[in-house]
C-alpha cells in the first residue's frame, strides 16, 4: 500500500528550512518550568542561558545560548574527554595508578577546593580519579588527570582550548583542568594562564561538549549515572541532584556534570528515555550561596526536559518499501527514524535533489550535525 506524503521541495526551500531559528526561545526558562509546575520557581532564579538538544544535535530550545558566563566545573567535561582520548590512544589505562604527592594532598584539602581528601602516599587508579572528577567534582583529581595526560597543566589547558576550537565551541576559553578560579589554585595555577582568573563559556558550547563527550565516549555514562562511590573507606556523593537516589531525580537521567562558582550555579544534564536522549545546559542560576538557587538549577533543567518530551518524540517516520511522496512513487531503501513533533500536522516527509528522504519542519542543529535521511529510488510519476 502506498503512503501519500507530500510534494518534494527544491534546494532553495531546503536551505531556508535549515537556516530557520525556531529553537530560539520566545519563553524564558522559568516560564517554561512553571507551565508544568505553576509558581514553583521564582523569576529571581532565571538562568543566564539554557540550551537543550537531542543527541542527534537538533536544538529544541535555546535561551541566550551564546551568552558568555563562568562555566566553573563544567570545564571538567573537557578534562574527562581528553582523559578518555588518552585511554583510547593507548597513553593511559583505567587501571594505571598514581601516587598522591605531598602537593596534591595539600591541594585536596585547600579551602573552597576540596571535595575528596587525598592522603599523601595513597595510590589511586585513573578510573577512581575519573569518578572523583565526575561525581564529586574534585579539583585535585581533575588537575592530576591533566598532568598525567600532558605532563603539566599548562600544556593540558592548551589542549583543552585546541579541542574546543575543533568542536566549534567558539565562545569558550579554559584556564585550568578543574574550572576553578585561578586565584584559588595558588601554586597549582597553570603557568601560562596565571593572569586569567575565570574560564568562559556558554550554554550552547557546553551542550556541544556534552554531545561530543557522549557520542565519542559513552562509557563515561557508566560513571556519571552513579549517585555515589566509595574509595578507601571514603564515600562521596554526586553533585547532580537529578540522578536516581537523589532528591530531584528525573527518570532517565544518567549524567552529566555540575559547576559552581561565586557567579552562580550551572548544570549539564543528559537524559535518555524512550529512545530519545536529550542534552541540556543551564547556566548561572543565582545567587551563589543560596541553597534554593542550587536546587532550582536542577528543577529548571528537569522541567524543561519534561516539557520538551511532551512536545517531541523519536520514532520511525518512514518504513522501508514503496511510498508515494508528492507526485512520485519511491522505493525507500531503509527505515527512517527521527525526532519529530508529536503533533503529526507539524511535519512532513520530503525528498531532496539527491534523492534522499527526510523530515521537514523548522529546525536548527549544532555544528557538524544534521537531520537523518535515507536514500530513495524514484519509480514513476503519478500525474
Amino acid at each position: 500500500m502506498f503512503q501519500k506524503i507530500v510534494k518534494s521541495m527544491g534546494s532553495i526551500g531546503f536551505i531556508a528550512l535549515l537556516s530557520s531559528t525556531s529553537a530560539h526561545a520566545t519563553e524564558t526558562p522559568v516560564n517554561i518550568s512553571n507551565q508544568l509546575h505553576p509558581h514553583e520557581v521564582s523569576s529571581i532564579y532565571q538562568p543566564d542561558g539554557v540550551t537543550l538538544t537531542t543527541q542527534q544535535g537538533q536544538v529544541l530550545y535555546d535561551y541566550q545560548g551564546n551568552k558568555k558566563v563562568d562555566p566553573a566545573s563544567l570545564s571538567k567535561m573537557m578534562t574527562l574527554y581528553l582523559t578518555y582520548e588518552a585511554i583510547d590512544n593507548g597513553k593511559l589505562k583505567l587501571s594505571d595508578t598514581i601516587k598522591v604527592t605531598k602537593k596534591f594532598n595539600h591541594l585536596s584539602n585547600m579551602p573552597n577546593l576540596s571535595s575528596v581528601p587525598l592522603r599523601q602516599g595513597q595510590t589511586y587508579t585513573i578510573e577512581e580519579l575519573i569518578k572523583q572528577t565526575a561525581l564529586a567534582s574534585s579539583n585535585a583529581a581533575a588537575i592530576i588527570l591533566g598532568e598525567k595526560v600532558s605532563g603539566n597543566t599548562s600544556t593540558f589547558t592548551d589542549k583543552m582550548n585546541q579541542q574546543a576550537k575543533i568542536f566549534n565551541m567558539d565562545n569558550s576559553h579554559f584556564i585550568n583542568p578543574a574550572g576553578a578560579q585561578n586565584n584559588l589554585l595558588g601554586e597549582f595555577t597553570p603557568s601560562k594562564y596565571k593572569k586569567q582568573d575565570y574560564p568562559t563559556s556558554t550554554a550552547k558550547d557546553m551542550t556541544i561538549l556534552a554531545h561530543e563527550l557522549i557520542a565519542q565516549h559513552p562509557e563515561l555514562l557508566k560513571v556519571t549515572q552513579l549517585s555515589q562511590d566509595t574509595q578507601k573507606g571514603n564515600t562521596f556523593t554526586s553533585t547532580n541532584l537529578s540522578l536516581k537516589h537523589q532528591p530531584l531525580y528525573l527518570r532517565g537521567t544518567d549524567g552529566l556534570k555540575t559547576g559552581t562558582s561565586d557567579k552562580g550555579y550551572n548544570i549539564t544534564l543528559t537524559n535518555n528515555l524512550n529512545h530519545l536522549r536529550l542534552n541540556e545546559t543551564v547556566m548561572n542560576v543565582k545567587p551563589y550561596g543560596n541553597d534554593n538557587a542550587k536546587y532550582n538549577r536542577n528543577k529548571i533543567g528537569n522541567h524543561i526536559i519534561q516539557y520538551y518530551r511532551q512536545q517531541y518524540e523519536y520514532k520511525k517516520v518512514l518504513s522501508k518499501g514503496k511510498h508515494t511522496i508528492g507526485d512520485h512513487t519511491y522505493e525507500v531503501k531503509k527505515d527512517l527514524y527521527d525526532t519529530v513533533p508529536k503533533d503529526s500536522k507539524k511535519w512532513t516527509i520530503k525528498v531532496n535533489k539527491n534523492n534522499q528522504a527526510f523530515v521537514s519542519y523548522k529546525r536548527d542543529f549544532l555544528p557538524n550535525t544534521s537531520y537523518p535521511k535515507v536514500v530513495v529510488e524514484k519509480k514513476w510519476k503519478l500525474f
